[in-house]
């Protein structure tokens, strides 16, 4: 498993246990980290991530309320991990732009796959492909013209 994507799954799991304990999440991002043997470049990874999130709460909360009631679901319905990921995914399109647009939805999508119910995959992929497009709303950055950010009609 890469730097990145164990740094993603610390910053899952730990939103979790802040959101389940009530704990405050620097709190549970700390404990995360301290149970694993993680390389720097993971924790600072999952720590930026983290903060990034934070920072940009309101912002962030905003937009994934707006693209999933555009897709017609209530956000109250989302379930816990589906919200958590697709945070993290919104925050790393928005604050990330060294992060290219493909691996950040493809990293949500292993994540919802390993943690979600099987029919939450292409949920998440659609709205961090709506969210992709208001990002960069003349063109994803790397995407052939005529594709989504996701690669539409492939398999990411």
């Amino acid at each position: 498993m890469g730097k990145r994507r164990k740094g993603r799954e610390i910053v899952l799991q730990s939103t979790y246990a802040s959101l389940i304990s009530g704990a405050a999440l620097t709190e549970t991002l700390e404990d995360q980290i301290s149970r694993r043997e993680s390389a720097d470049e993971t924790t600072d990874f999952a720590r930026d991530l983290m903060n990034k999130i934070q920072l940009h709460r309101t912002e962030i909360d905003g937009r994934v309320k707006a693209l999933v009631t555009r897709t017609n679901w209530s956000p109250e319905r989302l379930g816990v991990l589906e919200k958590v990921i697709l945070t993290m995914g919104v925050a790393e399109l928005v604050h990330s732009p060294d992060v290219p647009v493909r691996v950040v939805i493809n990293e949500c999508l292993e994540l919802t796959r390993r943690y979600c119910d099987e029919g939450a995959v292409g949920f998440v992929n659609g709205v961090l492909d709506k969210a992709a497009a208001e990002v960069y709303p003349d063109g994803i950055p790397g995407s052939i013209s005529g594709s989504g950010p996701a690669g539409e009609g492939q398999n990411p």
